[in-house]
């Protein structure tokens, strides 16, 4: 497996270059092709503003700016790209908000990569995180970068949190080219006993796997932790890991928002790239 077709979230360029660049470095040695979306949100922002239109009409043209500006985020993405000399095809300007737009154009990439944390469009915010909200719902694996990654390098030191989840397994095969380029990759067990097919055999057979594919592991006693979310930062920080790799949201969606979980505390709190898959 190798990555072919990379899209990346076109938004806030001046804090996305870590995210573009580290994209771009990616592609360059899959030897992938790259393309930029940006989402204006005005179409949004017109059905929102729908329920006043009697007191103040707003059409097309007041949203104009909206458009303009995405445009103007598609073309610093493009040029940051250019400069690195990865290959650039044609990116797409949307009307429709990001949480909108990006599970459907990622249908057609290999892989999503995207911001740690902004306003899903220009205007209208929500509270939800971009991230949060995309990773439910795209179909490819996603790259979660912060806007202050302490390194854009290709990762030399994955971290994997493994509890034998089917959101990890797909985490781990989304994650496999650059944990293949990597070599290595040590692996976190939380609770894994709960999916294993043989009750319990803390990471083997993730270790078997894994070997079959030319990759090594460093594989970790189980852990047990009140937040595994904390705990696998407190690892990657104490590591030096350069890159996370996980699943997404695996407890209910209630669960989630009442409780929090790994994924919210992961994507909130993590200063390295996290690769995910719900």
């Amino acid at each position: 497996m190798s990555y072919r077709s990379i899209l990346v979230h076109a938004c806030q360029p001046a804090t996305a270059q870590a995210r573009y660049q580290l994209a771009a470095r990616i592609a360059l040695d899959a030897g992938a092709q790259m393309a930029g979306i940006a989402a204006s949100g005005a179409t949004e922002v017109l059905y929102r503003s729908g329920a006043a239109a009697a007191m103040m009409p707003i059409g097309p043209e007041d949203c104009a700016f909206l458009t303009e500006s995405a445009r103007r985020d598609l073309a610093a993405f493009e040029e940051t790209v250019r400069a690195t000399g990865a290959q650039l095809v044609p990116g797409r300007v949307t009307d429709e908000s990001a949480t909108s737009a990006l599970p459907l154009a990622a249908r057609y990439a290999d892989l999503l990569v995207i911001g740690q944390a902004c306003s899903p469009d220009a205007i209208v915010a929500n509270d939800q995180s971009l991230a949060r909200t995309v990773l439910v719902h795209a179909p490819c694996p996603v790259l979660v970068v912060p806007a202050d990654s302490r390194s854009v390098a290709l990762s030399q030191r994955p971290l994997l949190a493994w509890d034998g989840s089917m959101e990890a397994s797909r985490a781990v095969r989304g994650a496999l080219p650059l944990l293949q380029r990597a070599g290595s990759v040590t692996v976190a067990c939380f609770y894994p006993q709960k999916y294993e097919a043989d009750g319990g055999a803390g990471g083997a057979l993730l270790v078997a796997y894994l070997a079959c594919h030319g990759i090594a592991v460093d594989l970790l006693a189980p852990a047990h932790a009140d937040s595994v979310g904390h705990a696998l930062l407190a690892l990657a920080e104490s590591r030096g890991h350069d890159l996370i790799v996980m699943g997404s949201f695996g407890h209910s969606r209630l669960r989630e928002a009442v409780l929090g979980g790994a994924t919210r505390t992961v994507l909130a709190e993590a200063s390295i790239p996290v690769l995910t898959a719900h």
